[in-house]
């Protein structure tokens, strides 16, 4: 495959950019993702050794890669092909939970899905507004997806709306041991201190066998862009040791996301981040960042190419 000129492919401005997902079976992935939520092959690559490393992904340097645009031709999807990353849905393990993706109409949207998508809850309100209704789903890489409609504002929030059938991930869900120690580590990457508070995830206590009511430590810290993360506190159950990494491994489905900020924040080794990797291309810095839960990100600001 050929490497693509990132200059002739259409992203989104500001905030989240998009997201990589760890595909075991890529053109299986694509085609999920192009017959039943509408997506199109942008383009597809090999992955770049500078940017394996960026992802802590050097070993899948020159592994085939995707990009998925949205129906305003966004390239919203990265799926980068490893036919032996472990599948283990997201619920039973820390860092990288769920998209949250903005699509038009939920209903009529999950009404059409079938495998390799399965719905984990079908669309209903949120308890924290009658505004978003969301659906939670299981992608074709073993990925979450929370497909949300937001019906009208929701303060303290800056919340976007779309009549797209699917637009974009507006806000990335992560699990974490501690919430107070990552919202910290965001509130230093997106310089707000964001909101604490609890509220019921009715799709964990589902995958834990817990009562639908129990309610769960959460914080959400404002992203540019009309964007969030969203920094679950959830205690895992006891795990089958069959399930745990080893050396070289990765699990599949939802592995980063790219955030664009204007500048490099100061601070982040202290607020708990741990920087893998700084590639400066002719007019961007791409800096990957591993979060005080595992969570990968995949910063871009601006930034000249460092002198040979």
């Amino acid at each position: 495959m050929s490497v693509v000129d990132p200059s002739t492919l259409k992203f989104r401005g500001n905030g989240i950019l998009h997201v990589t997902l760890i595909a075991p079976d890529l053109d299986a992935a694509c085609a999920a993702y192009r017959e039943q939520l509408g997506l199109t092959v942008a383009a597809r690559e090999s992955l770049g050794a500078e940017l394996a490393a960026v992802l802590g992904a050097a070993d899948l340097a020159g592994a085939p890669v995707a990009w998925l645009a949205n129906p305003a031709g966004e390239c919203i999807l990265r799926l980068v092909e490893d036919p032996h990353a472990r599948p283990l849905e997201p619920m039973f393990r820390h860092g990288w939970l769920s998209l949250e993706v903005l699509v038009a109409d939920v209903d009529a949207l999950v009404a059409d899905l079938h495998p390799p998508f399965r719905v984990l809850r079908p669309p209903a309100d949120l308890e924290l507004s009658p505004a978003i209704r969301a659906s939670q789903v299981l992608g074709p890489c073993g990925e979450m997806l929370y497909l949300t409609s937001i019906k009208e504002a929701v303060p303290p929030f800056d919340l976007p709306m779309s009549d797209e059938r699917v637009s974009h991930t507006f806000i990335g869900v992560m699990a974490t041991p501690d919430r107070d120690a990552s919202q910290a580590a965001w509130a230093a990457l997106a310089d707000h201190p964001g909101w604490a508070f609890e509220t019921k995830i009715t799709v964990l206590n589902d995958a834990f066998g817990k009562d639908l009511a129990s309610r769960y430590p959460v914080a959400a810290v404002p992203l540019p862009g009309q964007s969030l993360v969203e920094i679950d506190e959830v205690p895992l159950p006891q795990t089958d040791a069959a399930s745990v990494l080893t050396a070289g491994e990765r699990y599949a489905g939802q592995h980063s996301i790219a955030l664009r900020l204007p500048a490099l924040p100061d601070g982040l080794a202290a607020a708990g981040w741990t920087q893998i990797a700084d590639v400066h291309t002719a007019t961007e810095r791409h800096v990957g960042l591993i979060g005080p839960a595992g969570e990968h990100v995949q910063l871009v600001v601006a930034g000249d190419r460092i002198p040979s």
